[in-house]
């Protein structure tokens, strides 16, 4: 997969993607960042930069960057298909910022439309979390 990466130009922001997904994949996190930096930058399509910005987001996460995780996060809106996704890892990071109960109504937030009965409740108690 390096080689064939390796085949593209410097700064197409598909392959410096592919390339930081590679490194996170072998556990090369402090390596990952650059290129995912670079690939934010350059041209992804919508559905790519919102994988970019969450992949990056979990690296920075694990590397104890976590302010700048929920930032990132933060950047991919309700209308990217992703949104939940990335909610699920704006909850982690927010938990670990120590903030408990931002990371839980984030988390129900993210929940409550998928439930059978509950919605409206579930949705409501979070949404409590918040002035807590």
């Amino acid at each position: 997969m390096a080689q064939l990466l390796a085949q593209k130009p410097a700064d197409d922001a598909e392959a410096l993607f592919e390339r930081a997904s590679l490194h996170d994949y072998l556990g090369e996190e402090a390596l990952a960042v650059g290129p995912y930096r670079a690939a934010i930058a350059g041209r992804l399509s919508e559905q790519k930069l919102s994988e970019a910005r969450i992949q990056l987001a979990s690296t920075l996460r694990n590397l104890g960057e976590v302010r700048e995780a929920i930032e990132l996060l933060r950047m991919v809106g309700p209308d990217s298909s992703l949104h939940r996704d990335a909610q699920a890892f704006l909850a982690l990071a927010l938990h670990d910022a120590g903030e408990g109960s931002a990371a839980l109504q984030v988390a129900l937030q993210a929940l409550a439309p998928s439930l059978e009965l509950y919605a409206r409740p579930v949705h409501d108690y979070a949404a409590e979390l918040h002035a807590e």
